[in-house]
């Protein structure tokens, strides 16, 4: 399996800086007015009281958020195995 290597610093020499051509990378800006998500959602996941009338009319938000709350939930009951604990810390350098 190969990982991304994600280091900024990639392929830049020490002691040397960007010049003008070579422009910071930015994030990609999202318009503000892109999604809506209605009141009635975000009550609901503030855990307000809200009606299933509500609910209904935004089904899409409502199913997402839904699933991003399945899938938090069964990562945080993820636990490293033992073995890899111990491989990461094999490779941690000796104290001096």
């Amino acid at each position: 399996m190969t990982h991304d290597n994600l280091d900024p610093r990639e392929g830049i020499e020490p002691g040397t800086h960007r010049t003008q051509q070579d422009p910071p990378m930015l994030d990609k800006e999202v318009p503000a007015g892109a999604a809506h998500v209605s009141d009635a959602v975000h009550a609901w996941l503030d855990g307000e009281p809200v009606s299933e009338a509500e609910l209904n009319a935004s089904p899409r938000e409502v199913a997402f958020w839904k699933k991003v709350e399945a899938e938090t939930s069964t990562r945080r009951r993820m636990v490293t195995p033992a073995y890899v604990q111990a491989q990461v810390l094999a490779k941690l350098p000796e104290k001096r």
